[in-house]
């Protein structure tokens, strides 16, 4: 097992997807977007992208950041509106990436929506489990942290599927990286269920058909938040442990149907020995390709869509 203790003072190295547009300046309509994968650095390793402080994007310094912009794109004959954020680099071109869950594909470009006011980025914590957590296995319920790579998982779709891949990360309990609590009887748990702020947990029922049109739709944890039997759990410190299987699946923790790590935007969270380890295991992930065939195990719902639930 792979533990990282993230403790502020080595730069944190990050991949995310990114289009190459500028809302402020967008390209003419029905111009083709593709996706592309950089390496964003976090140089002083406190989890904001910002700038005079040495964050850099695919090698060239962040000059500003603009949280708030929106693109509309055209993707299989419908029009999708993401919501984002816009980095402006010396030296280079400006790049969009989601901030709304939205998983880029190659698109078309149809129109854009810019904010005023510079600001910062606070990078996402990587969806994962309270270290406790009981995961079903072949053998019964056991503690996350206790798993193995070879242990079998007991998944939705494939049944038991082995465990391929296993991480763990200690951090500050606060702020962003607060895990969210969910009281027995909330999403199907049996007992209290405690995971990362962007975790998804599978929602399904009339709730998933009446706001997302869909039969099933993995949820971030952080948009379920009601202040009542859903809240966030802000601790000292907080271990966060990942689980790769051979594909992205639906596991169950604690009985609540919920997401098993999906690399995708976030194989290189944390440290380069984490990618490493991961590319040992999965070559293709090195290429965008390779990684656009690792599809999620469900629809997921972008955060704004998806805080209706709340409400």
């Amino acid at each position: 097992m792979f533990k990282l203790f993230a403790v502020g003072m080595m730069p944190g190295t990050y991949s995310f997807s990114f289009f190459s547009i500028d809302p402020g300046n967008p390209p003419a309509r029905n111009s083709a977007l593709t996706p592309s994968t950089l390496t964003v650095t976090d140089q002083n390793d406190n989890g904001i992208i910002g700038t005079s402080q040495g964050d850099t994007i695919g090698g060239f310094t962040v000059a500003s950041v603009w949280v708030g912009d929106t693109i509309t794109v055209r993707v299989d004959g419908k029009n999708v509106t993401i919501t984002g954020v816009t980095f402006y680099r010396t030296g280079a071109s400006a790049v969009f990436m989601p901030t709304d869950g939205t998983v880029l594909t190659n698109a078309t470009f149809r129109s854009a929506t810019y904010v005023n006011t510079s600001t910062q980025y606070t990078l996402p914590p990587v969806p994962c489990f309270v270290a406790g957590t009981l995961i079903f296995t072949a053998q019964g319920a056991r503690p996350v942290e206790t798993l193995k790579p070879g242990d079998l998982i007991l998944t939705r779709d494939s049944g038991m599927r082995p465990l391929r891949w296993i991480g763990q990360t200690t951090v500050s309990g606060q702020d962003r990286f607060a895990p969210i609590r969910f009281m027995p009887g909330t999403c199907g748990n049996t007992n209290q269920l405690l995971v990362s702020p962007n975790h998804r947990i599978l929602v399904t029922g009339w709730k998933a058909e009446m706001y997302f049109g869909e039969r099933e739709i993995l949820v971030p944890a952080k948009t379920l938040v009601n202040g009542d039997t859903i809240m966030s759990a802000p601790c000292e410190t907080v271990t966060y442990v990942h689980l790769l299987l051979d594909r992205h699946e639906v596991i169950f923790a604690e009985g609540a149907a919920t997401e098993s790590l999906h690399p995708g935007d976030y194989l290189l969270a944390g440290a380069d020995e984490t990618a490493a380890e991961i590319l040992a295991l999965f070559p293709e992930l090195a290429t965008e390709s390779g990684r656009r065939r690792w599809k999620s195990a469900r629809s997921i719902a972008r955060t704004r869509e998806a805080r209706l639930l709340a409400a």
